[in-house]
């Protein structure tokens, strides 16, 4: 099912080889570990964790959760000297050799075990490696080097990997470049892309950047973290698939069978008095699309649907007034690079897209007109916003008068929920609801207790909004009741909530009632949107996660609201075991 393998550094005072394990942990289930001896490798099952544990096999004694690597930097364990992993790199010109040191399998009589590995695994390694240099020529394998020019993330290129393919191994790209191959050798072009874009979803799977998560069983995918990470100890999936097992091409494939098959069956999962239950949908209603070739004909077919690949900056083939609804996922300021993270899937596809699809012939997927803030490649804030001020202008435009503009956002800076909430009202727009949502499943990366678990909903209308002439106070009262009650929810659903989902929370209620009263008739007063965020911001840091005095001297400071608010985050904290930290540590 899984190959582990560990990264091994030289240390450059004794010449010792590191073998870079940030733990000995491969397993944790039911009381019953599984830990690799640090001195031999052994594999073996320990009664629940031992911070003294001996190997069966060579006596040696260790602690499996202590291990010599971690945050980019590694401990020779023979002298003690701390060693950057990139400084490594740099001196090495390459990235860091690996061994192949245990695996996951499956029997059909004895299920999921782990083992060392032996000969016979090394020995189906060395074939897979001879097989792969034997064909490499002929081999359908991404040639691009990672671009480094304007990279907003060193990563991966200070580690050592100068080409996307270098972050595959050996029988990777040999299994990979196989079942692409044959792919493209299918006729019929829609089963070809179904089947692409199921080898697509594999690739995030099946890299030497995945991580065995040891308390789920399951390697993570490349990009649960949106970013690109090295890890010391790297889990090579099965790229085939098992019966057991995440990623896999196979798996994969059966995730897209059974979207299709909801589309021609939809259904809503409902939990009532009755319990969990399906609810289907009338036999005639599917989810389909009939492809259109221009607007007008969109506009008199009930199912169509028209695709444009471009900047949404120019949507004049719309006319004005004519769409009831903007559903749209815009970038978040400077979060996330999207074209850098993109070009890890888009150089693989291209191999069989690029003499089909005009927006395939280009060697990366970065594009001049991309709307995102990165200071190095000289995308300023002002440009980024410029930009997304032109887009959502259009989709003002373009819109009924009753129309929707969605989309959801979260950010852990004032300035960008000041910044988003300026371009909507410069675009004509106020926001006129922003439910809260979790953003993404509880074992995401970035559903950590430090993160934002949250996103806003954010519910745009065109100006004018329905709000008299309100007092400043006021208003913010309402932003913090709002707040409470969004909170209380959260809370109510199982959810837990710490400091910074408060101020996502409290900075979406404060964009949406500013605006819906600046789109109104105004406030009593001058109250700039700058200020009003940073008394918003204030009042959050107050919002204590500690008991005592820090909590009496919040309650003295704050009113009732805000109180209420400290108090959520306690009993959130204490029933999820969430570390105690204010929210002014956090932010």
């Amino acid at each position: 099912m899984y190959y582990f393998w560990v990264k091994v550094a030289p240390c450059s005072v004794c010449g010792n080889l590191v073998r870079l394990f940030p733990n000995y942990e491969l397993s944790r289930r039911d009381h019953q570990h599984v830990v690799v001896c640090p001195r031999c490798l052994w594999v073996f099952e320990t009664p629940g964790y031992r911070g003294e544990t001996m190997c069966p096999e060579c006596g040696y004694v260790f602690d499996p959760r202590e291990g010599v690597s971690g945050r980019g930097v590694f401990r020779c364990p023979t002298c003690g000297t701390d060693h950057r992993i990139v400084d490594v790199v740099s001196t090495l010109g390459h990235a860091l050799d690996m061994q192949l040191h245990a695996l996951e399998g499956y029997c059909q009589d004895c299920g999921r075990f782990f083992k060392r590995v032996d000969e016979g695994d090394l020995a189906l390694w060395e074939r897979a490696r001879e097989e792969f240099a034997r064909r490499r020529d002929a081999l359908q394998i991404p040639s691009q080097a990672i671009p480094t020019a304007g990279r907003s993330d060193p990563r991966p290129v200070n580690h050592g990997y100068t080409h996307f393919w270098h972050m595959f191994n050996e029988r990777q790209l040999l299994s990979l470049s196989l079942l692409l191959e044959h792919i493209l050798k299918i006729s019929d072009q829609n089963i070809r892309e179904f089947l692409l874009l199921a080898f697509s979803d594999c690739l995030g799977t099946n890299n030497m950047f995945c991580k065995y998560e040891i308390d789920w069983h399951k390697v993570s995918p490349f990009f649960g973290l949106h970013a690109y990470h090295p890890i010391e100890r790297p889990a090579e999936n099965n790229v085939w698939g098992t019966r057991y097992g995440r990623g896999s091409f196979t798996r994969c494939v059966e995730k897209l069978r059974k979207g299709k098959a909801y589309c021609q069956r939809p259904y809503e999962r409902l939990v009532d008095a009755h319990g969990r239950r399906r609810v289907l949908f009338p036999k005639n209603e599917q989810i389909a699309g009939m492809l259109t070739s221009s607007v007008d004909e969109l506009l008199h077919q009930q199912n169509g649907a028209y695709l444009r690949c471009q900047s949404s900056e120019d949507l004049s083939f719309i006319p004005d007034g004519s769409v009831d609804a903007v559903i749209t996922d815009p970038p978040y300021f400077d979060n996330v690079q999207y074209s850098e993270l993109a070009d890890f899937f888009y150089v693989w596809l291209r191999l069989g897209l690029q003499d089909l699809y005009p927006w395939f012939e280009a060697e990366l997927s970065q594009r001049p007109e991309e709307i995102v803030q990165n200071q190095k490649s000289g995308k300023t804030a002002e440009l980024f916003a410029e930009g997304l001020r032109r887009v959502f202008a259009e989709c003002h435009r373009v819109l009924k008068d009753d129309g929707l503009m969605v989309f959801t956002f979260h950010h852990n800076q004032r300035w960008a929920w000041e910044g988003m909430a300026k371009l909507l009202l410069d675009a004509g727009f106020y926001i006129s609801a922003s439910p809260i949502v979790r953003s993404e499943g509880r074992s995401g990366f970035h559903s950590s207790s430090g993160n934002i678990r949250y996103d806003s909903v954010l519910v745009c209308r065109k100006q004018p909004s329905p709000m008299p002439r309100s007092h400043w106070p006021a208003v913010k009262e309402q932003i913090m009741q709002d707040a409470v009650t969004w909170t209380q929810r959260t809370l109510a659903s199982g959810m837990p909530v710490n400091p910074v989902d408060i101020f996502t929370i409290v900075m979406a209620k404060g964009i949406e009632w500013y605006t819906r009263v600046a789109a109104g008739e105004g406030f009593e007063g001058v109250v700039s949107l700058s200020e009003a965020l940073a008394e918003l911001e204030e009042l959050v840091t107050t919002v204590e996660a500690g008991p005592g005095l820090e909590m009496k001297l919040a309650e003295e400071a704050v009113p009732e609201t805000v109180r209420q608010l400290s108090l959520f985050v306690m009993e959130s904290q204490e029933r999820y075991q969430v570390p105690k930290r204010s929210a002014a540590e956090i932010l």
